[in-house]
């Protein structure tokens, strides 16, 4: 089995687009023309006709752990067929089936890279992405069995996505020991975005040049991408969303969540949020 595979896994709006943007900078040939609707890293695993031509099943007649399994088979076909390092981005959590059968297998993986960042921005972020306010997004992140692409009415065309809670999330993957694992987080990628990317493309096997991870970095600065989603448009952009790439700074909840919503956040995430040096100072 080819080990060719690196996860680029993370929580919803933890800065995963902005890394994969990066590394398309740095693996395109030189003069490759850019584009934010071509970045490297997409989700081929969640793709649910994919799996069901892969597996011959009909996916949407079973459930998320039924399809675990098949997943994993999938995943494992799509580390043969390509060459490493093979980037795809997934916001499902590290989970195994009943059986032991590992969802992202330790046989078809290279490395993961697990993006975080504080609770606190999380929740701003993804309220904006999801067109709701700070209090929906704050239940969300504390919802263990909180799920990505299952609706109600209509069959998604990507596989449905088990987020579970924030805590959950950084834990199964931080604390898996199968997938050699680069921990990176969002906060220290905005201070120093080349040696973020140096960390990856270590992790990958890239072979690149200070030189060359410097220029991707630049090359995809938040304002960067802006400019082009602006220019071209989004299609990963939810629809009735103003615009994808926000200001991405650190910190915007100082001034935007209320003592009660922070309240709520480090009461439910309060031991990872100091294992990741999160925790607002006291009296914050």
């Amino acid at each position: 089995m080819a080990r060719s595979i690196v996860w680029l896994a993370s929580y919803p709006k933890s800065g995963n687009t902005w890394l994969r943007a990066m590394l398309t900078h740095l693996l395109a040939p030189p003069g490759a023309a850019f584009s934010v609707n071509a970045l490297t890293g997409g989700i081929e695993g969640g793709d649910r006709h994919a799996l069901d031509d892969a597996c011959g099943i009909s996916s949407a007649e079973m459930t998320r752990a039924e399809l675990l399994p098949y997943r994993a088979l999938l995943h494992r076909q799509i580390a043969e067929e390509v060459a490493a390092p093979f980037f795809i981005k997934t916001h499902d959590l590290y989970a195994h089936a009943a059986d032991g059968t590992a969802l992202f297998p330790a046989d078809a993986s290279r490395a993961a890279v697990y993006l975080v960042r504080n609770p606190l921005d999380v929740a701003l972020s993804f309220a904006h992405h999801s067109g709701h306010d700070p209090g929906w997004a704050i239940a969300r992140m504390a919802d263990d069995d909180a799920t990505l692409n299952v609706w109600p009415d209509r069959i998604s065309d990507f596989l449905p996505v088990h987020l579970g809670s924030w805590s959950a999330h950084v834990a199964s993957w931080t604390r898996q020991q199968d997938i050699p694992l680069c921990l990176l987080r969002y906060e220290d990628m905005l201070a120093d975005p080349a040696a973020a990317l140096a960390r990856v493309a270590a992790i990958a096997g890239i072979d690149a040049t200070p030189q060359a991870i410097a220029a991707a970095a630049a090359a995809s600065s938040l304002a960067a991408l802006r400019a082009r989603e602006a220019e071209e448009g989004f299609r990963e952009k939810p629809p009735g969303m103003p615009n994808f790439f926000r200001s991405g700074r650190a910190g915007e909840w100082t001034s935007a969540l209320g003592d009660e919503q922070i309240a709520r956040i480090v009461a439910t995430h309060e031991e990872m949020m100091a294992a990741l040096d999160y925790l607002p100072p006291s009296g914050a």
